[in-house]
């Protein structure tokens, strides 16, 4: 019940910081996913649906998720657990699962990353770089699910200090560059001191690009 509590009390904090306004969080996506699917022109960038005080008051509550290149930015609460993968959930609907921090299925989107398999990604970016596989499986221009297998780097890009919501937070950021038969991307993550990722931009589909993700 505490978990059930802390989502709901996640989501009254979403509705109370005005997160329906007109450029962002769950009016915001769905907005820009109709505008791009009937190729309408986005509204600009959008503003940022959380405060600091917000987040400080519920650490580790929320997902803020900024798609299209700045146009649209939600603030995601935990929706439901399997393992290791959390699937986070925006005002509308629109979900987002992350498998260690990493993009394993989007729900909401033009083009949806329907399912992915991420061997040692993580496990590569825990020891400061390295190799792993990846396979993506997509929705294509005719609704059918094309998987992809990808082969991926994982290279330290060094030292950078982070800040979300006007908190800043030493990182170490890395690169990670995939390659399959049809499609090539490269993620970009920052961690912490810790390890956890707290930062990172990911790739999702052809039709949908990148996803941009913090922790704050």
């Amino acid at each position: 019940m505490k978990s059930i509590f802390k989502v709901v009390a996640a989501l009254a904090v979403l509705s109370a910081c005005g997160p329906l306004n007109e450029n962002s969080a769950a009016k915001g996506f769905l907005g820009v996913v109709k505008a791009r699917l009937g190729g309408a022109a986005a509204t600009g960038p959008a503003q940022p649906p959380l405060s600091r005080a917000q987040a400080d008051a519920n650490p580790g509550a929320f997902l803020l998720v900024t798609a299209y290149g700045g146009n649209s930015v939600a603030s995601l609460v935990m929706g439901g657990t399997n393992g290791n993968r959390v699937t986070w959930l925006s005002a509308d609907n629109v979900t987002v699962t992350l498998e260690n921090g990493i993009i394993v299925a989007t729900r909401g989107f033009p083009r949806d990353l329907i399912a992915a398999q991420v061997t040692g990604i993580r496990e590569a970016l825990a020891a400061g770089g390295g190799n792993g596989s990846r396979v993506h499986e997509t929705l294509d221009g005719l609704d059918q699910i094309s998987t992809e297998l990808l082969q991926c780097s994982i290279v330290l890009d060094g030292a950078e200090n982070v800040e979300i919501l006007g908190k800043v937070t030493p990182t170490r950021k890395f690169t990670e560059s995939c390659r399959g038969e049809t499609l090539a991307f490269s993620n970009t993550y920052w961690l912490s001191t810790g390890g956890a990722i707290i930062k990172s931009s990911q790739a999702v589909s052809p039709g949908t690009g990148f996803l941009q993700l913090e922790r704050p």
